[in-house]
């Protein structure tokens, strides 16, 4: 009967380790498995921010370019000798 005993407690401690090795195991897999998304997100969001980061540049340079020539545009108009008025189109016939 004793026998019985320790078998049964033998068997018993062997299928807690089991499963506790197999929760482990399960932890590290979905830790892994965690970072691998974690790290494919991160790059997508990488990708997708110099992207944004580039159009923005690129909005930034043109209302510069614009800017500018606007200036240039106001400042011929403003030294034009013959002060013709922007505001009437065409001459009288």
């Amino acid at each position: 009967m004793a026998a019985v005993v320790v078998l049964t407690a033998a068997a018993a401690a062997v299928v807690v380790v089991r499963r506790r090795e197999a929760r482990l195991r399960c932890r590290a897999v979905s830790a892994e498995l965690m970072a691998g998304c974690a790290h494919r997100d991160s790059e997508a969001l990488r990708v997708q921010l110099e992207g944004f980061r580039r159009r923005l540049d690129r909005e930034i340079a043109e209302a510069s370019v614009l800017s500018a020539a606007g200036l240039v545009v106001d400042e011929a108009w403003a030294s034009a000798p013959s002060r013709i008025d922007p505001s009437s189109e065409g001459g009288t016939l």
